[in-house]
């Protein structure tokens, strides 16, 4: 069987709100470890890209691979990336005990990080920075984490063996620090249409970063330029990434190629949605010369609607009408960061047919149904993720004046088009116990 599924859920674990030492997701870690190492003895190489890699768990069991001869290249975002707020204790998954010391993100990080750095005897095992940012307006506020967003948004993994290949691709960070979410993963062996992109990709994006060994703290980072790479990306599997010229512009006309086709239903569940009439900002793009307002992918979907086709909707970011504000006073779920477009979102999809919506606080996972078909991404369904800006130039942020940034806007990600029914009725199930949660609210 060449596909495989997994699912996680705050339902799976005694405490649900609690931090795992074996991080956010303790079964989908265990996977994750379970694939490489039934097959580890027909292993050449394993090329992993995680968001966060501080989850010691993971990081003890790869340098453990890495000294029977197996190369190891991880690939992650600068230490500033990582939260460094608000410590808390950690809770054993077996045992229950809880660690006397308080952690954050940032201090699990730099452990692993400060190893990493020091270590002469991990000759397999390397650590790659990619300190790409992504940024677009000069209104933006300092980030949470560092000053601003890291574009490095993808949880994937290639692994090449001896007689064949694997890809690996999470909704989840495998991060410690993070809550147990509804989360997913899936790997792909050997099939045909997946392995040339995967491998070009994983290439590119090392020649792109910079060994932790070289990585300098004083590294300059708002300056963002990079030499575009040719690609070729198959229509199994398609990549953004800045060093892909107008990958993310392309991405919304493949998704939309998809969605135009549906005849009877689709299922979108992400994060966050809200990828709708929004402002291209063409100012920072060299080849073009007018700003535009695009549909999005959502404008689309209401229009599918519109047509007849069913669509289902799932995210955990909700902001609901202000006339209708009191309806959902006791809900929880988190605001999307521009509160008024979505309204404007679902507004539209208020007065549109045959679209059903539902909000769960713990969605993490991110994929479409389109018929029968599986789209299953690493991004959100949200405009960042469908703009290649090549020329952003910023003088001065209306918070930061001191601060300034040159570079192309492109958020790193990934997305797998999967045909077999196996796998399209695994997700539809994973929608559908979604829905029947207790916590999840139906608002539309």
């Amino acid at each position: 069987m060449p596909f495989y599924s997994y699912f996680d859920e705050p339902e799976n674990y005694r405490d649900p709100f609690g931090f795992y030492e074996q991080g956010g997701s303790p079964s989908l870690l265990q996977e994750f470890i379970n694939t490489i190492e039934k097959d580890k003895n027909n292993i050449e190489e394993i090329n992993i890209s995680w968001y966060l890699f501080n989850n010691q768990y993971l990081y003890n069991y790869l340098k453990e691979v890495a000294a029977i001869g197996i190369k190891v290249n991880v690939i992650t975002i600068p230490l500033e990336g990582y939260d460094n707020n608000n410590p808390k204790t950690l809770k054993n998954l077996e045992t229950e005990a809880k660690t006397e010391e308080r952690f954050t993100k940032y201090n699990l990080a730099r452990k692993i990080f400060g190893e990493t750095y020091r270590s002469t005897s991990h000759k397999k095992f390397n650590l790659y920075i990619f300190s790409h940012l992504y940024v677009r307006s000069a209104n933006i506020k300092k980030f949470s984490r560092g000053t601003f967003p890291y574009s490095l948004h993808i949880k994937s993994a290639y692994i090449k063996k001896k007689n064949g290949y694997l890809v690996l691709m999470s909704s989840s960070n495998l991060a410690v620090r993070d809550l147990v979410k509804y989360e997913s993963m899936i790997c792909i062996e050997n099939e045909p249409g997946y392995e040339e992109t995967a491998k070009a990709f994983y290439k590119n994006l090392i020649e792109n970063s910079i060994p932790i060994k070289a990585y300098k703290s004083s590294l300059n980072t708002t300056c963002n330029m990079f030499e575009k790479v040719a690609y070729k990306f198959s229509g199994s599997m398609y990549i953004t990434a800045p060093f892909y010229e107008n990958s993310a512009n392309n991405l919304e006309k493949k998704l939309l190629k998809h969605i135009t086709s549906a005849t009877h239903r689709i299922i979108i569940c992400a994060q966050h949605l809200a990828a709708f009439n929004y402002d291209f900002n063409a100012n920072h793009h060299s080849t073009i010369d007018k700003n535009e307002i695009r549909q999005g992918i959502l404008g689309m979907i209401l229009k599918i609607a519109n047509n007849g086709v069913r669509v289902t909707c799932l995210s955990q970011t909700f902001a609901p009408l202000p006339n209708n504000e009191n309806k959902f006073k006791n809900a929880k779920f988190r605001k999307p960061v521009n509160t008024r477009n979505f309204q404007k979102f679902y507004g539209q999809l208020q007065q549109t047919d045959n679209i059903e919506y539902y909000v769960n606080n713990n969605i993490h996972s991110k994929y479409i149904i389109i018929d029968h078909i599986l789209i299953f991404c690493s991004y959100n369904f949200t405009p960042t993720q469908f703009i290649y800006l090549d020329n952003v130039k910023i003088d001065k942020f209306k918070n930061m004046s001191n601060v300034s940034y040159t570079g192309i806007h492109c958020e790193v990600g990934i997305h797998a088009i999967i045909k077999d029914p196996a796998m399209v009725a695994a997700f539809e199930n994973n929608a559908m116990d979604i829905i029947r949660k207790k916590n999840t609210i139906q608002v539309k």
